[in-house]
């Protein structure tokens, strides 16, 4: 019989990216680094490309703030081993084909990885692996978790939830339910939630689906709310976790209740004060956590002109750190040197995680997970301030190693 993790890794695997909220592709020349205090690089570019979708349930244009960001800072430090880092952006429009042709030009344009993708697209990733073009920081579904490709920084939703319910177990609420979206394999997220909370002898209590656009979440909110809850994980696309939120608030005040899916902080905006409380489990040292990282990050996205910092913008800032300390590792930043070198890779330092590896995945029996850790934070005041200073293990909710603050 499988086990328990092997049977929620298969259906990890056929999830979409169901809670998200050639095409235009536009090389971006390397700007000069708005906070760097080291030598600009020179000579011939060492190129990635950011694939993504800027239209459809898995938008994200925000992604090409980060990623131009990252480009600077790398860039005014002497970039790759003193050449330039240039970006190709390829929009998807929310199109296979288009992903597809996003990842030929990619291999066309001798790219040397692809930095920071969000995409519902998985297709192109056969183009990727069959040119042995890496994928490094994407935000992974699906099956990219199992896509040879990926080479993730942090451990996406399996980690997220079960971080999620370990944190609200360790905070003493010991009858936790689940709103989730309704669909085929949907129950994959109360089992990530059970591998979170094996450590202290509980399961999800209540395990609701919810219909996408579901006009009235009243019998969803009761049904949750059934025997006794005292915290409540929501999985839930932006409306419709706005809309249920917005009734539990009215049904139940006081509940404590744990966020996870797209587009968080469009439903904190949505729900203003009454976001306050909302507990979240990140992947990247938020901003509130002040160290240099995360000091450079909000520097250089403000001297670009960008004063939004949230959604998926720190998500390739620091993909395309991490890519760049890696092509300083390779013996070579060309894509097949990075293919053979990723792997070995371990002690990744980019100041917004836990020390990164690609040595040893399949944690929690995901193959492209290499994680176990995320960083829990609670709204207030639109901000999502820490409730530890640490990052924590998803599954025993120990303390993972942790860039220090400055």
């Amino acid at each position: 019989m499988r086990t328990l993790r092997t049977r929620l890794a298969a259906a990890a695997l056929v999830l979409p990216l169901a809670l998200a909220g050639c095409s235009n592709d536009k090389t971006q020349s390397p700007a000069a680094n708005p906070g760097g205090g080291g030598s600009a690089a020179a000579g011939n570019p060492v190129k990635v490309m950011l694939i993504y979708d800027e239209t459809g349930s898995g938008a994200a244009p925000e992604l090409v703030d980060g990623a131009n960001a990252g480009l600077a800072r790398v860039n005014a430090n002497g970039g790759i081993n003193g050449r330039p880092l240039e970006l190709t952006v390829c929009k998807t429009g929310n199109d296979p084909n288009t992903a597809d042709n996003c990842a030929r030009q990619a291999q066309s344009l001798g790219v040397a990885a692809v930095v920071g993708e969000l995409t519902l697209q998985k297709g192109h990733e056969k183009i990727l692996r069959e040119a042995k073009i890496p994928i490094i920081g994407a935000v992974t579904s699906g099956t990219d978790l199992a896509e040879v490709a990926q080479f993730p920084l942090d451990g996406s939703t399996p980690i997220q939830t079960a971080s999620l319910a370990n944190a609200l177990a360790a905070q003493g609420f010991k009858k936790i339910s689940m709103a989730r979206i309704q669909i085929d394999g949907g129950g994959a997220f109360s089992g990530f939630a059970n591998q979170g909370l094996t450590s202290a002898n509980q399961k999800i209590l209540n395990d609701v689906p919810v219909p996408t656009g579901a006009a009235d979440m009243a019998p969803y909110v009761q049904a949750v709310l059934a025997n006794g809850t005292d915290a409540i994980l929501t999985v839930l696309p932006g409306t419709d976790s706005t809309a249920f939120i917005k009734q539990l608030k009215k049904d139940n005040p006081n509940i404590a209740i744990g966020i996870i899916g797209t587009q968080k902080e469009k439903v904190a905006d949505a729900l203003g004060t009454a976001s306050d409380g909302l507990y979240e489990a990140l992947g990247y040292l938020p901003p509130s956590y002040a160290n240099t990282a995360t000091k450079n990050f909000v520097a250089d996205m403000s001297k670009l002109g960008f004063s939004e910092t949230r959604g998926f913008r720190l998500n390739a800032y620091a993909a395309v750190l991490a890519f760049a300390e890696a092509a300083r590792k390779a013996p070579e930043p060309t894509s097949a040197a990075l293919w053979t070198a990723l792997p070995t890779m371990s002690g990744i330092d980019i100041g917004f995680t836990p020390p990164i590896q690609w040595t040893k995945g399949n944690v929690g029996g995901y193959p492209r997970i290499f994680t176990s850790c995320a960083f829990i934070v609670k709204y207030s005041g639109g901000k999502e301030l820490p409730v530890y200073d640490t990052f924590r293990d998803a599954y025993t909710g120990q303390n993972c190693t942790t860039p220090p603050k400055s």
